[in-house]
């Protein structure tokens, strides 16, 4: 990973976030926290239980160490990890490896796909709700379509289905899907979060974005934001790294482009680099740090109103 667009934090970071309620026993690896990791010291995948997440405390997580720079995860339909990998690879584990990592840590994937000439600086990915995945290219400045066609073919090295590009999009790290099937991409380098309608995904192109929000200016709203995250309600949540903060933007306020003030703005003082969000099923929010990867988790009745809330459980996370 080039830690420099990441303005010289330590290099000690989760990247990306992930919760899944598989619903059977079987698949119940998917119910925990998966976070990406990337260190100077080496990294992987780490996946935490909900009884980790749970209590207050130092928590060793389970380690998917295959690889030593993972920058995003995402799970299939059927509870297949996949995960970008070295900056131009995604890869797949199946369920029963996911089960077996505390006696095999390096799993060898099932799919390894490439894309010569074409993947530069990969971050983030997601599925959309027809089963594609999509990728985000930083250096490229590009979101890129694997479809699930692809991804049954197995290992390869591909041209993606759909690589869609714009000049709204500056350093893009992460994509999050709406229920609509919208694309919302972070700019980090941009300060700004920008919309592609499920139209506008479906051929490639250089396009506008359908909504753009950015700073305002003062850094108070969207400052080097990171993996974003909606709620049970459509509401998104913006975990901003240089401003210590975290944001709310009502669905309202997605309709249009502008620079909208957060209808809700969480300081609190666990917060140091706050760099992924996601909500579990709870409602609660869950944050990670950038900088020393704490795991902060803020029950719904006090994501409310704005403030400096000490959460309901801070987890010290792993080292690497």
């Amino acid at each position: 990973m080039n830690i420099s667009i990441f303005r010289g934090r330590r290099m000690a970071a989760a990247i990306a976030l992930l919760m899944l309620t598989c619903g059977t026993p079987s698949h119940a690896c998917c119910a925990n926290l998966w976070v990406s990791v990337t260190s100077g010291s080496g990294g992987g995948i780490e996946s935490y239980t909900p009884g980790q997440l749970a209590r207050n405390g130092p928590a060793t997580p389970i380690h998917l160490s295959t690889f030593d720079s993972a920058t995003g995860v995402a799970f299939d339909e059927s509870h297949n990890l996949w995960a970008v990998v070295g900056g131009d690879e995604v890869v797949r584990f199946t369920p029963e490896q996911l089960k077996n990592l505390e006696h095999n840590p390096n799993p060898t994937p099932g799919v390894i796909i490439k894309s010569a000439y074409m993947f530069r600086s990969l971050y983030g990915c997601g599925f959309d709700p027809e089963g594609n995945l999509w990728v985000v290219d930083a250096e490229r400045g590009s979101i890129d379509e694997l479809s699930a066609e692809q991804l049954a073919a197995g290992s390869g090295n591909v041209a993606p289905a759909i690589v869609i590009t714009s000049s709204d999009m500056n350093g893009p790290q992460f994509i999050t899907f709406d229920k609509a099937g919208n694309a919302w991409v972070d700019s980090k380098k941009g300060d700004q979060i920008v919309k592609f309608s499920a139209g506008e995904l479906a051929s490639s192109g250089n396009k506008s974005a359908d909504i753009v929000l950015s700073d305002d200016g003062a850094c108070t709203n969207l400052c080097s934001p990171g993996e974003i995250a909606f709620d049970q309600k459509g509401n998104l949540w913006v975990p901003n790294e240089d401003a210590n903060t975290v944001v709310e933007f009502t669905k309202d306020q997605l309709a249009s482009s502008g620079k909208p003030s957060p209808a809700v703005t969480l300081n609190s003082g666990i917060f140091d680099a706050p760099w992924g969000a996601v909500f579990d099923n709870s409602g609660d929010l869950v944050v990670m740090n950038y900088s020393d990867g704490t795991i902060a988790k803020f029950a719904s009745y006090q994501l409310k109103a704005s403030g400096a809330p000490t959460p309901e459980v801070a987890v010290t996370g792993s080292s690497i």
